[in-house]
């Protein structure tokens, strides 16, 4: 679960990872369309970036399931 600044629930992290882990795939599809004005570079980076937060959300996840 991610939790909101006062500490209650805001949404659960397999929610948010599953979104992030969708934004990429969906950049990558735009930019490999014609008639976009995309940067390949630029959306690739970016989609990497994307791609190791939902990682790192992952194991901070995993990491806190195996310690309770």
């Amino acid at each position: 679960m991610i939790c909101g600044l006062s500490g209650e629930l805001a949404i659960p992290a397999q929610q948010v990872v599953e979104l992030l882990r969708a934004l990429p795939k969906e950049w990558q599809e735009w930019a490999d369309r014609d008639d976009n004005r995309l940067d390949p570079v630029t959306t690739a980076v970016l989609a990497d970036l994307v791609r190791q937060l939902a990682d790192q959300i992952d194991l901070a996840c995993i990491e806190i399931a195996s310690t309770a």
